[in-house]
C-alpha cells in the first residue's frame, strides 16, 4: 500500500462536494482510502484515525484543502491524486455533474407575504411570483384555536 497527498493552501471547497468526490474516487479499483477534505481540526482528526495524517497534513490550516490517497501501489496513488486533482479543480464530481454556478444564474423568487418586498425585486428586473398570505385568523387566539380543531 502506498500513500499519497497534496495540499492546497487557501483553496476553500465545498465540504458537500469534497465528500461527493472522494466517494467516487474510492469506488476505484485499486484504490483502499480517498479523501478530499478542507484540513479542519475535525478533518485531521478523522485522516488522523483513518491512518492518512502526515506531518505536513498536521501542520494545515482550517483554509486549506488537503486531498490523499491510499491504493495498491504509489504509481496508482500518484494518478489517482492527479484525477482527483482535476476534478475538485475542474468543479465536477467522477459522475460528470457540474456544481451549479448560482452566481450566474438569472433570480427567481417566490414572495410570501408584504408585497412591498415582491416590488423592490421587481424594481432590480427579479421574476418574482407573490403568494398573498396572512396570519391565520388575523392573529385572533380563539379562532386560531378554533382553527386547529378543525384541521
Amino acid at each position: 500500500m502506498a500513500i499519497e497527498f497534496k495540499i492546497k493552501k487557501n483553496y476553500f471547497q465545498d465540504a458537500l462536494r469534497l465528500m461527493r468526490i472522494s466517494k467516487n474516487i474510492r469506488e476505484m479499483e485499486g484504490v483502499k482510502n480517498a479523501v478530499a477534505v478542507m484540513a479542519t481540526e475535525k478533518a485531521k482528526f478523522v485522516l488522523e484515525d483513518a491512518g492518512l495524517m502526515t506531518p505536513e497534513i498536521k501542520g494545515a490550516s482550517g483554509s486549506d484543502l488537503v486531498m490523499t490517497v491510499e491504493a495498491d501501489s504509489e504509481e496508482l496513488a500518484k494518478q489517482v491524486l492527479v484525477k482527483m486533482e482535476e476534478l475538485v479543480s475542474a468543479g465536477i464530481s467522477q459522475s460528470g455533474k457540474e456544481s451549479p454556478d448560482i452566481l450566474h444564474q438569472e433570480i427567481q423568487a417566490i414572495n410570501i407575504g408584504l408585497e412591498s418586498f415582491k416590488e423592490a425585486l421587481e424594481a432590480q428586473g427579479i421574476k418574482v411570483i407573490h403568494v398573498n398570505w396572512q396570519v391565520p385568523a388575523n392573529g385572533d387566539p380563539k379562532l386560531i384555536n378554533i382553527l386547529k380543531k378543525v384541521y
